[in-house]
């Protein structure tokens, strides 16, 4: 009896110690996930940002067809830039070209060029005015529109002629709007590509790189509505 008790005694130890050691190799990890979790909640409250069912949505803008966005300043004063089912297509943009300070603009007119290796895709402007200012930052370094398409990723500033865009998507209606979108773009991603957008629409590679011309031209038409 003795001896049972000895080698019980000596398992409950070893299970302990493995327990003691499997926790201390544990915590750090399962500690630096929610850290990242935390940080990239933090960052999206910092930039207003919500997840809208795969897509990243921003309250307060009013988001057109073409998956542009536009936020009122002041008087007739907007700022316009794209969304972030136009960041998925356009992900991996090698540059961004912006229509320069004073140039009059027409809704589904060109008012940015982004490229993405050596595709090229013309950007309808979401309104009709003068652009006032340009997002040089943006110019320089193309990917803010990536990383912050809400934010530091803006494109121009335009005071606004004639009456607003058609089309428009605005509060709750846009969330759920855009939230339906990222869907059918993930779909659209499956259907081209198949097991490559496999992992909710995560690609394995910028879509650009991934998509022959044909199904990039759709892409850019079917949701950009863009050239």
């Amino acid at each position: 009896m003795e001896t049972l008790l000895v080698l019980a005694g000596g398992l409950l130890l070893r299970l302990l110690m493995f327990v003691l050691l499997f926790t201390l190799f544990a915590t750090p990890i399962v500690l630096a996930i929610y850290l990242t979790q935390g940080a990239l909640l933090l960052r999206r409250r910092v930039t207003g940002t919500v997840d809208a069912g795969g897509a990243r949505w921003k309250p307060g803008l009013t988001y057109t067809a073409a998956h542009a966005w536009v936020k009122r300043l002041w008087g007739r004063n907007v700022r316009v830039g794209l969304d972030d089912v136009a960041r998925r297509i356009l992900s991996g943009a090698s540059s961004i070209t912006l229509a320069p300070v004073g140039t009059r603009v027409r809704r589904g007119e060109l008012c940015a060029e982004v490229r993405c290796g050596d595709r090229r895709v013309v950007i309808p402007s979401p309104v009709e005015g003068i652009v006032l200012e340009r997002n040089r930052a943006l110019s320089n370094e193309p990917s803010l529109f990536e990383r912050e398409p809400y934010g530091d990723g803006w494109m121009l500033r335009i005071e606004v002629e004639g009456p607003p865009p058609d089309e428009t998507h605005r509060g709750a209606d846009s969330r759920r709007w855009l939230r339906d979108e990222s869907l059918r773009l993930t779909r659209f991603f499956e259907t081209k590509l198949g097991m490559a957008a496999a992992d909710g629409g995560t690609l394995t590679h910028p879509a650009p790189a991934l998509l022959e011309d044909e199904a990039w031209r759709e892409a850019v038409r079917t949701f950009l509505r863009a050239a």
